[in-house]
């Protein structure tokens, strides 16, 4: 009898579970239910088969189930075919093709900033990587070693930021130069430098040969300061952020390497923003991150690039000027092809003039100081148009910044063009500075910036004090520019010399210039060079005015005595000399207040001569002559010829071989070949330079010839005759040293092309020779009887 339906065992489920051990509950729950019914049987279930994550290529290729047994599957073990994989065991194929773009993302890096060394780093490194190269290095080792290998730069020149340089011949201050009455003596870097004890110069002076390289103060002084007194300038790095986050390849067609050209403009604002500035810093880098054209333009940006070439030293090529594979022609061929832009544009800009400024100095650091001369010639005449030395009659309606903008490229206009008037003795081409005063640095501090430093080995940042600099620096240009009107006249011409009352209204406003200094600039405080140099240039202009008193003086006093037939009057009383010579001199008696007069002449250039040459030391112990400097040239241009004519002199005196004037002589040729030597350290910026080092050593007596070929370690005097081609260049190129009357136009063609030139060192000396006339040959003989008085 049949089982009611509703009395029929339950057919067992199976387990859920799929692996072994789910396996074996199934087939024992599958055996235990056996004795459920009769029906029920027990059932072996085949273990399942695991996916593999990847096929190997072979199978992929046919289409076939891979069983992905490593080294080879069995598919390709049962066909005999190669097997091969394209991932991991435990990658997918998604993952594996994501590692492999990653590692040729990396390989394609590499080869990238191998190409990068290639393009940017100097010639010899360069050659260095090529060659590698070529022998079959691997590209990662050679990035490999250009990284370590600036590692150990940096651990090599960082501890530099703690040297002093060493004078290459005598003790570091001749005892001519410590008199009571130098207040640089008393400055913080004499004291930390010089005047601590056991220092040289407290030590007795001796002549033994000394080491060119630096070296390091820590070695004779625990005694610890402020970076900026015990390290030198050219170690530090300009911070501003704003230099981080622009893109000037956005401005160039030169090169796209931003970091290259970051680090060209920190050593632009570094070394020749500070004494030359065209344009308001943060308004440039604002405007050239903000992709604005107020303050900001290629032209502009190709001239900062061209300009800081010169002091960038990873160039060692920068002072080629005429090699068109250097960095610098190309920046400069760039600004002057946006130059000819602009100018077919006819419309004046302010970032035009601000170029021209940068562009002249450019010219005059390639000895071309003619050419560059035009575009300070075209500004002016820019200026002029857009009205910029006055207040435009919707000045209350412009933008603040614009306002801003104005008026400062409208004072680093009249003050650069103050300081080349006055050094290429020519008439000012401004007669007043611009209606809008200076602001006051207390109450509009950004209207001037600020440029932060930050030293080596050190977490704080330094301000320059820029903006007291800037209007100290443009108020003395201020009264440069009066010194040139009454010294200087149209090109060309001859001019007469001032009376000696506007010399010594000249003289008083100067001093209370120089009384009125912020105490950044005080004698004790200052550390920059951009602040040293101001010194500099106060002395400088002192001794060109009382040189040029005291020539036309005594000329005035020798034409008397020799040209008069007629008996000597009898002998004057003080005041009638004095107004005697005050005619001489084309002197009206003064109708505004009496100006104090002029301390005695001989004793105030010689007070001011000893603190400039103080200057010029402290200047190369601190910082040395090797970084960019334009206007160091001038010091030591002129310090070098006035050492020369007082070893002239003295070597002409019967006492010369007394053991005091050897000792003289041995300090004076000190001081020339320290000269000489910086000269020779700038030449390696720019090529204006390496032509007054030829010059100044070709006039040298063979005695100090001697001295600087054995203790400044200087190359032999070259004679190529590439050489001789650029210093012709140069020479017509410069302006020249005296008025010439124009006649025929043949005639001046036959003066140009001269058949027969003198020896290279002769006619080197007769070129600086006149060009240092200009500046004022001072004359060092002693005052005839009876001078003193008149000087008073």
């Amino acid at each position: 009898m049949a089982t009611p339906p509703s009395h029929r065992p339950l057919r067992a489920l199976l387990p859920a579970d799929t692996g072994e051990a789910g396996g074996e509950r199934g087939a024992k729950a599958l055996s235990s239910s056996s004795s459920l019914g009769p029906r029920q049987t027990s059932v072996e279930l085949a273990p399942r088969r695991r996916t593999a994550r990847a096929a190997c290529i072979e199978c992929r290729k046919r289409k076939t189930k891979c069983t992905a047994e490593r080294p080879r599957c069995n598919e390709c073990t049962r066909r005999n075919s190669h097997c091969e994989y394209d991932a991991g065991g435990d990658e997918t194929p998604g993952k594996a093709l994501k590692r492999r773009f990653v590692d040729l993302e990396d390989k394609v890096n590499i080869y990238e900033q191998v190409y990068a060394i290639l393009r940017s780093r100097p010639q010899h490194e360069a050659n260095s990587v090529f060659k590698r190269i070529r022998t079959g290095d691997d590209p990662q080792s050679i990035l490999r070693q250009v990284e370590h290998g600036d590692l150990l730069l940096q651990l090599r020149v960082v501890p530099e930021s703690r040297y002093r340089y060493e004078f290459p011949f005598m003790s570091p201050l001749p005892a001519r130069l410590q008199t009571p009455d130098n207040p640089y003596l008393g400055s913080l870097i004499y004291e930390s430098e010089i005047g601590r004890p056991g220092s040289p110069a407290k030590s007795p002076k001796g002549k033994g040969k000394q080491p060119q390289t630096a070296r390091s103060a820590s070695e004779e002084s625990t005694t610890k300061g402020p970076g900026p007194y015990v390290k030198p300038f050219h170690a530090a790095e300009v911070h501003d952020p704003l230099i981080d986050s622009v893109e000037p390849s956005k401005w160039t067609a030169v090169t796209t390497d931003n970091n290259l050209l970051r680090s060209l403009l920190r050593s632009y604002f570094l070394h020749e923003y500070q004494w030359f500035s065209a344009f308001q810093k943060d308004y440039f880098l604002s405007d050239m991150d903000s992709d604005r054209r107020q303050f900001c333009s290629p032209l502009l940006v190709n001239a900062v690039l061209a300009l800081a070439c010169h002091g960038y030293r990873d160039l060692p090529d920068r002072a080629e000027f005429w090699n068109p594979q250097t960095l610098g022609y190309g920046f400069l061929t760039e600004a002057k092809r946006h130059w000819e832009l602009e100018q077919a544009g006819s419309r004046s800009k302010l970032t035009t003039i601000q170029a021209a400024i940068i562009l002249n100095i450019v010219y005059n650091l390639n000895a071309m100081v003619k050419l560059g001369w035009q575009y300070t010639l075209q500004a002016i005449e820019m200026a002029h148009k857009m009205k910029l030395f006055q207040r435009p009659e919707n000045w209350e309606i412009m933008s603040p910044k614009l306002r801003a903008g104005r008026a400062f490229t409208a004072w680093s206009l009249f003050g650069w063009q103050s300081h080349c008037t006055y050094h290429l003795f020519v008439k000012p081409l401004l007669d007043s500075p611009p209606d809008v005063p200076l602001p006051s640095v207390a109450e509009e501090p950004g209207w001037y910036g600020e440029v932060w430093l930050k030293y080596p080995l050190e977490g704080i940042l330094y301000p320059s004090h820029y903006a007291e600099f800037h209007k100290a620096k443009t108020e003395f240009r201020v009264i440069l520019n009066d010194v040139s009107k009454s010294f200087h006249g149209e090109p060309g011409q001859n001019h007469p010399p001032p009376p000696r009352s506007k010399i010594a209204e000249l003289y008083w406003r100067l001093k209370a210039w120089y009384a009125a200094l912020p105490e950044s600039l005080s004698p004790r405080m200052i550390v920059f060079t951009s602040q040293m140099k101001l010194h500099m240039h106060y002395h400088h202009v002192i001794i060109t005015m009382l040189q040029s008193l005291m020539a036309s003086t005594r000329d005035a006093s020798s034409t008397t005595s020799t040209t008069s037939l007629t008996p000597a009057p009898a002998v004057a009383a003080p005041s009638q000399k004095i107004f005697a010579i005050s005619s001489l001199l084309n002197s009206d008696p003064p109708s505004e207040p009496p100006v104090p007069p002029l301390p005695p002449l001989q004793a105030t250039f010689s007070l001011h001569r000893t603190h400039y040459e103080t200057l010029l030391r402290l200047y190369y112990l601190r910082h040395g002559f090797e970084a960019l400097d334009t206007f160091i040239m001038v010091s030591l241009m002129t310090i070098a010829f006035i050492t020369t004519k007082e070893l002239e002199i003295i070597r002409l005196s019967p006492q010369s071989t007394s053991n005091e004037q050897k000792e003289e002589i041995d300090s004076l040729r000190a001081t020339l070949v320290l000269c000489t030597k910086g000269l020779y350290d700038q030449g390696k910026n720019y090529y204006l330079s390496q032509t007054l080092f030829r010059a100044v050593r070709g006039g040298m007596h063979v005695d100090e010839k001697e001295l600087l070929r054995e203790y400044a370690s200087l190359p032999e005097e070259e004679d190529s005759k590439d050489a001789r081609m650029r210093e012709e260049l140069v020479q017509r190129l410069w302006p020249h040293p005296h008025p010439r009357v124009e006649t025929d136009s043949q005639e001046e063609v036959e003066m140009e092309h001269e058949p027969e030139a003198a020896p290279e060192g002769q006619e080197a000396w007769k070129v600086l020779d006149g060009l240092l006339k200009e500046y004022g040959e001072v004359r060092m003989e002693a005052p005839e009887s009876g001078d003193s008085e008149d000087q008073g």
